[in-house]
């Protein structure tokens, strides 16, 4: 038998931190807040011990129902994650700006004035180099800007390519 990490992220709601109070013997949870680049969020963790990640996985569907039971809401997780004890966490591809611009097809300096457009995403971490955004970000920022009216970047860059 192995041991399993289920990690269940939730925006902190008054439903998540209702259902962060309650104890259960059978279900151990350890809750913890977590400041995050778009507000608090609840953080649940449990060690089991299971022998396949199928069996892990089914418990913590069990345990996600538990906490919605708990919390007298359907509260939907931010993330759900089952791992292996002792590996590491997931840490998201990261890119800067010149790479997203790269990715666009456009300058530097145009990513770093549409940055500060409503609509772009913030960035995950600054460094003295400058913003770091994750490249689910990145991604959902080209899909943005290709259905904007009037623009078609994808179009323009495979244009350049010929």
């Amino acid at each position: 038998m192995d041991d399993w990490i289920i990690e269940i992220i939730f925006s902190s709601t008054p439903q998540a931190l209702r259902a962060s109070k309650a104890r259960n013997d059978r279900l151990p949870l350890d809750w913890k807040v977590v400041e995050r680049r778009n507000g608090a969020a609840l953080v649940a963790t449990q060690t089991l011990r299971r022998k396949t990640v199928s069996s892990a996985l089914s418990k913590a569907a069990r345990t996600l129902e538990w906490i919605q039971r708990v919390a007298e809401a359907e509260i939907i997780p931010l993330s759900v994650s089952v791992r292996p004890d002792g590996t590491p966490e997931q840490v998201p591809e990261l890119v800067t700006l010149a790479e997203i611009a790269i990715q666009l097809g456009v300058s530097r300096q145009r990513v770093q004035q549409l940055s500060r457009q409503a609509w772009f995403p913030p960035p995950v971490a600054r460094t003295k180099s400058g913003p770091i955004y994750t490249v689910a970000d990145a991604i959902q920022l080209q899909r943005v800007r290709e259905t904007k009216k009037g623009n078609s970047y994808g179009r323009q860059t495979a244009e350049r390519s010929v």
